[in-house]
């Protein structure tokens, strides 16, 4: 290295490497993300799998598996369009899916690309189309008269940044980019600079060099800001080789890349905004990578590292130019550092090299300034944040579980064989998957096989009359086999759904042993994962994820002993469900259509939270059993739980539960006001219709219930619900 450091550069360095290792930088922190970033990925390639058009990937810093404490980075979703094929020959078209051909002229920037229509002839021979856009309002003509696509068809919702979607996120510590894309399987043309670039240090080897033209290209939906036909370019994307080249990374290399984005979202951030983005920090990382020998970058080196980065970024801002790493002829500050941003930049990196590394105990990521100063001092606040950040993981981990789940629910029909061929296609899979990447796909296979158990029972149970007593043992025995599989993916809700098949089928000895083995203390401290409006929430999980972080619990022990995903039945299980959740299938039953969104797909089932479903089980039990003070005790606890747990998300259906148990002790009027305070909640699609007219037959007042079915409205009105509450 033609520079020389000060010698206590070493010291600084070291000591550097220490606080960032102990605040869960270190290398076993970093792949333990990388793991649980592919967990997530396999969950969601599972859950996709099921509609097979569409593929979605993690990439960003929780891809890499470069983030952390003091780094509250974005979740950057990509999803890959499967129904569609770009290509750069024609002879890689393909029959089926629609085809496009990547094309440029002399007025397309550099890594930016058209996407020009092909048809396939009757002799199936690819022709590309000229001047026909046809009925399509996503075509266009571009300057050469090729019909091309435009990239405006994926910007339907959220905050538009670059090709990115962004949207506000249902975990509050986070939000989220998506990308919606395209995927080329080949290495495009302009990128081939990049594949025969004469490289003296080792870096990337041949194998990660060959493996990345493997993988080919994204093209995203986004043009050139300076383009004159901005609208129908797509940027080239190479964010599978990005990621799989930022996890080669050793660790002090990994260290300063974390360390350059603390410092770009200490000194640039607050002063410039986003134009300078964590994306221009991994360009320069691996830049000097490529140009650095691999004995450079040690712990001792970690400091002039860093030192090495910023001159190269201060050298691409000063001459208003920095390189794309795999098209070096594309300006990537061209989009956004420009004029007095690019200024400001400059002044910004020279105070930096010339503070004598004085900026790090400005450093606000993760304490680390207030570290520098201070070597002795402990670390019991960068802890926490670790914790958290951990908690963070382990929340995503659960909520993509559930994604899975409901997708399994959703899109696969519930019969033996279709559920049999899944279960194959799943162990197919898990065997090109390495050991540790296995759970995903256990965890899925563990959902089928519990609902192929419940789907056995359901053919039980409607064919009890007509099957002999033979059959039906054999029957029992491979549905509990099947369930014995199945209750290791989640033990609470899977027992939960045993309970009320034994309820239905008049096994109460199953009922009883399912309840006593779910503990009211288990359920209060659990997770409780469950499905409202389309989306997977989450709550009381802040303190006890947190805690259970602490005490070293894997995903695996927490998914299967510490987590419960809401109590679903489907329509195809109306024979095993309870009365009042068989009601709530039928919910949407005159309520008008436009009401309802596309997500909203779980109207059709019965969805109760676990805690409310575990007290309603315990109080049907103990009323069979004419146990007065066991059951006022289950009615009690479903009353508290309602009225403390803020985020009880399927409310409404609690106060049917509810007021189902006071019908059956013949309080008519405490059922009425559950039901009044349920339509309150949901006016349309909510079950509690049908209960106030069971109701109001009940007491001889059939004008009346009918007066109020007729006008739910009314019933829900203030003036008329304190009127019913003072009765």
């Amino acid at each position: 290295m033609s520079r020389q450091f000060p010698e206590h550069y070493v010291s600084i360095s070291e000591r550097l490497s220490h606080i960032l290792d102990s605040v869960g930088y270190s290398r076993e922190d970093r792949n333990r993300k990388v793991i649980v970033a592919n967990e997530i990925e396999v969950f969601l390639h599972i859950a996709h799998a099921f509609k097979e058009n569409v593929k979605e990937y993690i990439f960003g810093s929780r891809g890499e598996g470069s983030t952390g404490p003091g780094l509250q980075s974005d979740r950057d979703y990509l999803y890959q369009c499967n129904t569609i094929k770009v290509v750069t020959d024609l002879s890689q078209c393909g029959p089926i899916v629609t085809n496009y051909l990547m094309v440029k002229d002399n007025h397309t920037h550099p890594g930016y690309v058209k996407l020009q229509n092909i048809i396939i002839s009757p002799d199936y021979i690819p022709v590309p189309l000229y001047l026909d856009i046809g009925n399509n309002n996503i075509n266009a003509v571009d300057s050469l008269h090729r019909t091309v696509i435009t990239n405006t068809i994926y910007h339907q919702r959220g905050t538009v940044s670059g090709p990115a979607l962004h949207a506000a996120n249902d975990i509050k510590e986070l939000s989220s980019d998506t990308v919606y894309a395209l995927r080329c399987s080949q290495w495009p043309l302009q990128g081939y600079e990049w594949y025969l670039r004469r490289r003296l240090n080792g870096w990337p080897t041949s194998i990660q060099i060959e493996n990345a033209r493997e993988y080919g290209c994204f093209v995203t939906p986004v043009g050139h800001p300076h383009s004159s036909e901005c609208h129908l370019e797509w940027r080239l994307s190479f964010s599978i080789a990005e990621r799989e080249l930022t996890r080669s990374f050793e660790d002090t290399t990994m260290k300063v890349y974390i360390l350059l984005k603390m410092i770009r979202k200490t000194y640039i951030e607050p002063v410039i905004g986003d134009a300078f983005s964590s994306y221009h920090c991994k360009v320069c990382m691996f830049f000097v990578r490529e140009r650095t020998p691999r004995e450079l970058w040690c712990n001792e080196n970690l400091l002039q590292c860093l030192i090495l980065c910023i001159s190269h970024l201060n050298e691409w801002a000063t001459a208003g130019f920095c390189p794309d790493y795999f098209i070096s002829t594309n300006n990537i500050y061209d989009r956004h550092i420009i004029g007095t941003i690019r200024h400001t930049l400059v002044q910004i990196l020279g105070n930096l090299l010339s503070s004598n590394c004085t900026f790090l105990l400005g450093i606000q990521g993760c304490n680390l300034g207030h570290h520098m100063s201070y070597q002795m001092s402990r670390f019991d606040h960068c802890i926490i944040l670790m914790t958290r950040e951990e908690s963070v993981n382990h929340r995503l981990t659960i909520k993509a579980a559930s994604i899975c789940r409901y997708s399994i629910l959703r899109d696969i029909p519930q019969h033996y064989s279709v559920l049999v061929d899944y279960l194959d296609r799943l162990m197919y899979a898990s065997k090109d998957l390495p050991y540790i990447m296995q759970y995903p796909l256990k965890h899925a296979m563990m959902i089928i096989w519990s609902q192929l158990g419940f789907h056995i029972a359901t053919i039980c149970k409607e064919n009890e009359h007509i099957l002999s007593r033979e059959q039906v043992d054999y029957l029992v025995a491979l549905a509990s086999s099947c369930l014995t599989f199945g209750i290791k993916s989640d033990s609470t809700s899977v027992r939960l759904k045993l309970c009320g098949l034994g309820m239905e089928v008049g096994n109460h000895n199953l009922a009883e042993i399912s309840l006593q083995r779910i503990s009211d203390y288990h359920m209060r401290y659990i997770y409780n994962w469950t499905i409202h409006g389309g989306a997977i929430l989450h709550f009381n999980i802040d303190s006890s994820i947190e805690k259970l972080s602490r005490n070293k619990y894997n995903i695996q022990e927490i998914m299967q002993t510490q987590t419960s995903f809401s109590v679903i039945y489907l329509q195809t299980e109306m024979s095993i469900s309870p009365k009042p959740l068989r009601m709530e299938m039928f919910r949407s039953i005159g309520a008008p259509s436009e009401l309802r969104k596309r997500n909203d797909f779980w109207y059709d089932w019965g969805v109760v939270d676990s805690l409310i479903c575990l007290y309603f089980f315990q109080y049907l039990n103990f009323h069979r059993q004419g146990k007065e003070r066991h059951k006022q005790v289950a009615m009690y606890n479903m009353i508290h739980v309602i009225r403390i747990e803020p985020n009880i998300l399927h409310r409404d259906t609690a106060f049917n539960l509810l007021g189902f148990s006071f019908m059956q002790e013949n309080q008519l009027s405490n059922a009425f006001r559950c039901f009044v305070l349920s339509l309150n909640i949901r006016p349309y699609h909510n079950a509690a219709k049908f209960y106030l007219g069971i109701v109001f037959n009940r007491i001889n007042a059939t004008d009346i219930g009918r007066t109020h079915y007729e006008n739910r409205s009314d019933i829900c009105s203030k003036s008329n619900i304190a009127k019913y509450a003072k009765q």
